[in-house]
């Protein structure tokens, strides 16, 4: 590899190519991820949001007026019915599978993670979407945010080198409150928010051959499964991969200097820290940044890094189109990719399920 240039990393990479041609998009579901990161992300990026659907008509209409969407359904059939459009589904996990049963067969659907409730929902939703020749990609959106563009293309560019250490860790106050259909689902923290590491880790080093987790509650938030979690991903014997997540730091009380959220990747050639600054104060957010040293430079901050929500949700969107009409050969976040992160997801979750090693004192 040639000598790295501090101007090499600034200049990495940070935007995923929109489609040649847009094609009009049809939302079915008006929750506050929609609200919040992909109706803005679709402004930004000019796709045409052709109409919404709910069940509360007020969210949806709330959402039409905001954003100028044209129509709005009166059911999930009638909007079904658009031809020649992307659906966008961003339901909760536990009525995905429902929905998916009645997209209509040919479509081109975007599916909100996690996919279904259960690996047995999972692979059910996989075979529903083969069935009916469904080209569908699930929004696991993390490896798509301006940063990690920069970072796949650095590690393809050998400015890391062989990667022998990722790290994610947090200690952040989620406001939960923000999705109340979190407190009927028997697990909160990896299915609904690790998941998106677990997936951009294995776009950065492959499947892991097998895991520990541990989720465990919180006595302020009583009526969620769990809200902190430690999980290892075992890779080969020089490779170590772990996350610490914690979204009880209680910033009101402790304040903001010491929270924190970040990912670490070191490799035989260089290293990347990647500062989630959208977690330091969702859903305000701080800048967020992506720093990486080489053999050859000192610690340098790649440029027009924007932020994961809604950038991301441009990325995800776009490589779906493009895919869609043969732009691109590869669809990244492809239901079946998909159902390998679901895989990772369930066996953290049965792992935590498990006593830990017992101490014989």
């Amino acid at each position: 590899m040639e000598q790295v240039t501090s101007n090499d990393i600034k200049n990495l990479n940070t935007t995923w190519l929109l489609p040649q041609k847009k094609i009009p998009i049809v939302i079915i579901g008006a929750g506050g991820i929609v609200s919040d990161a992909h109706l803005p992300a679709y402004q930004k990026a000019n796709f045409e949001v052709l109409g919404i659907y709910d069940p509360d008509e007020k969210k949806s209409k709330e959402c039409a007026e905001k954003f100028s969407i044209e129509k709005i359904y009166s059911s999930e059939a009638e909007a079904f019915q658009e031809k020649n459009v992307v659906f966008d589904i961003a339901v909760p996990p536990q009525v995905l599978l429902s929905v998916v049963k009645n997209i209509p067969e040919n479509s081109i659907c975007q599916l909100q993670k996690p996919m279904g409730n259960s690996m047995a929902e999972a692979k059910e939703i996989k075979n529903i979407i083969k069935s009916k020749n469904i080209t569908a990609c699930v929004n696991l959106q993390l490896k798509f945010s301006p940063m990690m563009i920069a970072l796949r293309e650095a590690i393809d560019k050998g400015m890391i080198g062989t990667v022998t250490e990722l790290e994610i860790s947090l200690s952040v106050g989620t406001p939960w409150h923000l999705w109340p259909f979190l407190e009927t689902l028997d697990n909160v923290e990896v299915p609904l928010h690790s998941i998106h590491y677990i997936d951009w880790i294995r776009s950065v080093l492959g499947n892991p051959k097998s895991v520990h987790c541990k989720s465990i509650k919180h006595p302020k938030l009583p009526n969620l499964s769990d809200a902190r979690s430690s999980i290892i991903l075992e890779y080969e014997d020089d490779v170590r991969c772990c996350l610490s997540i914690n979204h009880t730091h209680d910033n009101s009380m402790h304040g903001m200097k010491h929270s924190h959220a970040y990912a670490r990747v070191e490799g035989l050639d260089g290293a990347a820290y990647i500062k989630f600054g959208l977690l330091l104060d969702y859903p305000n957010g701080e800048p967020e940044e992506i720093e990486i040293s080489t053999k050859d430079t000192d610690w340098t901050k790649v440029q027009n890094v924007g932020t994961w929500f809604p950038d991301a949700f441009v990325g995800t969107m776009a490589s779906l189109q493009r895919y869609a009409s043969g732009e691109e050969k590869e669809l990244t976040h492809s239901v079946n990719n998909a159902y390998d992160t679901m895989a990772v997801v369930y066996a953290c979750l049965e792992s935590n399920s498990k006593p830990g090693t017992t101490v014989n004192y």
